[in-house]
């Protein structure tokens, strides 16, 4: 029996699965790599659960380097962002494709049915971070750029590639961007101290002076001393920092704190996280509406574009649907992991360097660690979809395809699932695990979590159409109450999936 209810028995993983007639069909590669994507996120999101905060990560990343430090780098090299930007990747072919459907289940226009899936995308989003408590919530995020980027979906394959690229580079510069702020604020740092080492000469001279004075003990003197001692007065007064030049010492000191590992963020996280629901609430509030508001307009819509549009550009290259030839496929693969994961390793290496000594790092290195993220990110999503669309070609573990297309297929009940999951198992008024488990221990989590999804989705998918979720934000767009319940063995079916 196949895996996947919405697959007859036979097809092939590259072949196209229909739906309603006239309409433009899903894709299986699609499906397969949004479960991949969906499952791989939750490897980082675990981090931030679970407890194992960037402090946390901070310990290991200026200890002694053991155990802990390469488990850390390994996943970070594999996952970190590149979940988050596969997922991008397969949303924006997903916008071309919504948009080409010929028919809707009512009588409604393209472009009126998209914007109202992005509106409903970006409530689920806000209830995501302001309800179920998740600050690493990506779906209000989603909903946006999938609006900005709505003109763009009848651009040429090779302009969005062009775009998607533009995109990267911009986010490059911003990279380079908030470093160059730091290193103004360390120059800044660096003429504070200087006027700070020019007054205690000053002070030290005086007090020599002083010195000299008090052993002068005749009355010629006494109008000379009393004069000195007026002036050494106000030197005094004048020897102190004003507000500006205290507060850019301050800033700069406080940012190399931020770099150093501090036991009582860790022992406040906890007993912040590990408190009842109002408590939890009131913690995160701040962190949500800054990934919501601050980060997206400033930095994650160059973020979330880049990958839109390059996602765009190779659905319209035949990337997803195997209009490629194999070897095109294991090419793009081999260069795109090879020159990724070698970013990635010296993004990792330069950080140790920066945590060790901002101050060196910065007289040291023209560019940030992190400089080359936005591409390191880009190359290895599109290497893991080049890997996977070979595999699929090769009809390699079809059942595991099946299963991670199920997955895919219920992509936001199962991203709001993971949320649901987390949160009561690790916050304080669930389970309260949080800060308690082993980096470790954290990933056997995300293991279990993903296994439950995938053989939920699977027999699910059985019995109905598409997940609750999908169900439910169909039912929103367009204004009705749609069928979704299997009438026979291997219905055809489609949902407005992320």
């Amino acid at each position: 029996m196949s895996l996947h209810p919405s697959t007859p028995s036979g097809t092939a993983p590259d072949q196209v699965i229909a739906n309603e007639p006239g309409n433009l069909s899903r894709l299986f590669s699609l499906d397969v790599l949004r479960g991949i994507a969906l499952l791989g996120i939750l490897v980082i999101s675990i981090w931030e659960f679970g407890g194992f905060t960037s402090n946390e990560q901070t310990f290991f990343r200026q200890g002694t380097h053991g155990g802990n430090y390469k488990l850390l780098s390994i996943v970070s090299i594999l996952f970190e962002g590149k979940m988050r930007a596969l997922f991008a990747l397969v949303f924006g072919a997903g916008i071309i494709l919504f948009m080409q459907k010929k028919e809707h289940p009512a009588p409604l226009a393209a472009p009126d049915a998209y914007i109202r899936r992005q509106i409903w995308l970006i409530i689920f989003g806000v209830f995501n971070a302001f309800v179920l408590l998740w600050p690493g919530d990506i779906l209000f995020q989603y909903g946006v750029v999938g609006i900005l980027l709505f003109a763009f979906w009848r651009m040429p394959a090779r302009g969005l590639l062009i775009a998607a690229i533009l995109c990267t580079l911009i986010y490059c510069g911003k990279q380079y961007w908030n470093y160059a702020d730091d290193k103004k604020d360390y120059k800044k740092f660096l003429a504070v101290t200087a006027v700070e080492k020019k007054f205690k000469q000053d002070s030290t001279a005086r007090a020599k002076k002083d010195s000299f004075d008090r052993t002068k003990d005749t009355v010629l003197l006494k109008d000379t001393l009393a004069k000195n001692k007026l002036m050494d007065s106000l030197a005094r007064k004048n020897d102190t920092l004003t507000k500006k030049q205290a507060g850019e010492k301050g800033r700069w000191e406080g940012m190399i704190k931020e770099l150093k590992y501090d036991s009582s963020k860790t022992v406040a996280e906890n007993k912040a996280i590990r408190a009842s629901y109002g408590k939890v609430w009131k913690h995160l509030m701040q962190r949500s509406q800054n990934k919501e508001s601050n980060w997206l307009y400033r930095t994650g819509v160059w973020d979330i574009s880049s990958m839109m549009l390059l996602g765009m550009a190779l659905l319209g290259f035949g990337f997803f649907n195997h209009r490629m030839a194999s070897s095109r496929y294991l090419l793009i693969a081999v260069l795109a992991l090879a020159i990724g994961f070698t970013l990635a390793w010296f993004r990792i290496h330069f950080q140790s360097i920066k945590l060790a000594d901002y101050a060196r790092y910065i007289e040291k290195y023209p560019v940030p660690f992190n400089q080359f993220f936005p591409i390191e990110r880009m190359l290895l999503a599109t290497g893991y979809a080049s890997l996977v669309m070979l595999l699929l070609r090769s009809k390699f573990l079809d059942w595991l395809w099946q299963a991670l297309a199920a997955t895919g297929k219920m992509a936001l009940t199962n991203y709001l699932m993971q949320t649901i999951i987390c949160t009561f198992f690790f916050y304080g008024y669930g389970f309260g695990y949080f800060g308690r488990l082993q980096q470790w221990q954290l990933y056997f989590m995300v293991a279990e979590i993903a296994l439950v999804q995938i053989v939920f989705s699977v027999f699910w998918l059985r019995y109905f159409t598409m997940g609750p979720l999908e169900w439910l934000w169909r039912c929103l767009i367009y204004r009705k109450w749609l069928p979704w319940k299997i009438k026979e063995p291997h219905a055809i079916t489609d949902s407005p999936a992320l």
